[in-house]
């Protein structure tokens, strides 16, 4: 699909299909982890319905022109695109941001007479780093809050990460304008073609009428609002806990009844990242089902909860690791039983931040590390901007050991 080799969600269908045809699972039990792992799907399945609905108004577009509207300077570019799609990473799936991102920069580059590679990779890399943020800013962050078990789990992310993801927003901007300031310098600015005129973030009138065309401009963040606010009440408060995905679900069976283009809504979901899950999810319960975790984690024992800095260090190196070999969903997904099998459960929320963290950030290592560099990748090579592995990774590397450490050090210190 990419260009690059078969598709990671691909892979992972053929994957499960053949774990069960194969005998590596039963039939049964196969058809009992789809079940469970139902809530997951369900939560992918309504984020994907809200990011469609935004895409298919118009407001993402409309978003992404009046963040880079914010830059005076070409040489500013890249550190406002980094702070501005970073943080707006952490609220949607980062996958469908790039989406719309790579088109509205190309634009842009085209239209200030700039190169397109800088701002592309800027994206890339801000999308990785904003979304470890929330349980809901990429889907290995969906299964890790899940799956673990972690109670009031967007509490728990925002308790643990908002300082390390605040402090590498800031450092990546640094990083992306000191990076990319003599590609995107231009002697006599007035001399080049003129940019578009930014537009106002929020139109000053007309809202009832856009608001019955598309009432995801309501129903989107009221839903994140709800998700944020009822997860803190049951930390704080101690409140009964709503599960993440019951709101989201909520949230976008409110929006597909009120919509009045539902259909166009649901075909722009993205179901291949549900297909990724289903198949990972088989073949997850396959390798526990056929005691490869088990062997895994006897071969190469992750030091236990009673050792919270090693924990740390491995969990951090694994995904690093890990992440470039199946990319960082899969990767995820095969970790969280060998955690398990370690000793690792709801009562040990740090360990699986980590997890979280680690293998997000691991995703500016290669193009290979996350799906959204593939997409990026995809939409630049199709306009004549192509993003190749080494220009990545001398870029990205430097980025994401600096993002790690920075995890690292705020975890271990408990900040």
């Amino acid at each position: 699909m990419w260009g690059r080799g078969p598709p990671v969600w691909g892979l992972f269908v053929v994957g499960g299909v053949a774990t069960v045809a194969v005998g590596g699972l039963p039939a049964g039990a196969a058809a009992s982890a789809l079940a469970s792992a139902a809530p997951v799907l369900l939560f992918l399945a309504a984020l994907f319905v809200l990011a469609g609905a935004l895409e298919q108004s118009g407001a993402l577009r409309h978003l992404a022109r009046w963040l880079v509207g914010r830059a005076r300077r070409p040489e500013e570019l890249p550190a406002v695109i980094f702070v501005g799609f970073g943080l707006a990473s952490a609220f949607l799936v980062n996958d469908a941001l790039v989406v719309i991102g790579v088109p509205v920069l190309l634009a842009v580059a085209r239209d200030r007479g700039l190169p397109s590679r800088p701002l592309l990779l800027s994206l890339a890399f801000a999308v990785t780093v904003g979304s470890v943020l929330t349980p809901f800013g990429n889907p290995q962050n969906l299964l890790v809050s899940i799956d673990s078990g972690i109670r009031a789990p967007v509490t728990t992310f925002l308790r643990w990460l908002l300082v390390p993801t605040l402090i590498n927003l800031g450092l990546g901007a640094l990083y992306v304008r000191w990076r990319y300031r003599r590609d995107l310098r231009v002697p006599d600015p007035s001399a080049g073609p003129r940019p578009r005129a930014v537009p106002r973030l929020l139109p000053r009138s007309g809202w009832g009428a856009r608001l019955r065309k598309n009432p995801v401009l309501a129903v989107f963040p009221a839903t994140v609002l709800a998700l944020i606010g009822t997860d803190v009440a049951s930390a704080v408060a101690g409140v009964p806990e709503v599960p993440i995905w019951i709101t989201a679900a909520v949230g976008a069976a409110v929006l597909l009844a009120a919509s009045p283009h539902r259909g166009a809504v649901i075909r722009r979901a993205n179901g291949r990242i549900l297909l990724l899950f289903a198949g990972l999810f088989v073949v997850v319960a396959g390798a526990v089902h056929g005691g490869l975790v088990s062997a895994a984690t006897s071969a190469v024992r992750l030091p236990g909860p009673s050792q919270p800095v090693p924990s740390l260090l491995a969990i951090t190196g694994t995904s690093v690791v890990g992440a470039q070999l199946v990319s960082n969903v899969p990767w995820v997904g095969l970790e969280i039983p060998a955690l398990v099998a370690a000793g690792f459960g709801p009562g040990t929320p740090v360990a699986w931040v980590a997890l979280a963290g680690a293998s997000t950030l691991a995703g500016n290592v290669t193009l290979l590390g996350a799906a959204s560099n593939l997409i990026v990748a995809d939409l630049g090579e199709r306009a004549g901007v192509p993003i190749g592995l080494r220009a990545f990774v001398r870029d990205g590397l430097p980025l994401a050991a600096l993002c790690l450490a920075v995890l690292l050090a705020c975890l271990v210190v408990g900040l």
